[in-house]
């Protein structure tokens, strides 16, 4: 008779703690948080829900689930990474979706910065081996997401409604904010702390 495979305690107790989802992000200008605000609303209306209705829009950069006594830990390692490093002029310009057709989003630039400095708080964030044990995702571009992750016939509506819309704007990145949320979806993003960059723009 085969004999059950042993249970690691860890991995037993990942399964039961309770966590929340952190997310590092680049806050947006005003007008654009209320454009996407408001063409979600359009979009939920016309396909139904869908995940990231009740995030707040930004770029992210990283996404982790944690305890929430991960959470100074996390905001220590997010500021050791964020030391030294330069702002920059965020610009977000056009209507874009993922090759997947999943995801639709405003492209958001310059891609090498914040590509920079998402690695470089990655490194800081994994260092702590707990932390990157439970896993730290990163997008792999950046962008201002509008809609997503979308079931196929969700996508071809939602695009048939924005592929001929445009969106432009920028401002000054002089900081990031940590956020966190309930892991449900519809749960709201509470604001954990902001972190200074150096002045560079």
């Amino acid at each position: 008779m085969a004999r059950k495979a042993a249970v690691d305690a860890l991995t037993l107790f990942d399964s039961l703690v309770y966590t929340c989802q952190y997310r590092v992000s680049i806050d947006v200008p005003s007008d654009a948080l209320a454009w996407v605000m408001q063409t979600r609303h359009s979009l939920r209306d016309r396909i139904g829900r869908f995940e990231c209705f009740y995030r707040l829009p930004g770029i992210t950069l990283l996404e982790s689930e944690l305890p929430p006594e991960y959470e100074a830990t996390l905001c220590d390692s997010i500021a050791r990474g964020a030391s030294g490093q330069r702002g920059f002029r965020l610009r977000l310009d056009g209507i874009h979706h993922t090759e997947d057709r999943k995801q639709i989003y405003v492209g958001a630039e310059p891609a090498g910065p914040i590509s920079q400095l998402q690695q470089r708080l990655a490194d800081h964030v994994r260092a702590n081996k707990r932390i990157k044990k439970l896993g730290v995702g990163m997008p792999v571009q950046p962008m201002l997401l509008i809609a997503g992750p979308l079931k196929a016939s969700q996508f071809e509506q939602a695009w048939a409604l924005l592929e001929k819309e445009n969106y432009a704007g920028e401002r000054a990145v002089i900081d990031l904010t940590l956020m966190k949320r309930e892991v449900s979806d519809d749960s709201l993003d509470e604001h954990v702390r902001s972190v200074k960059l150096e002045p560079g723009v």
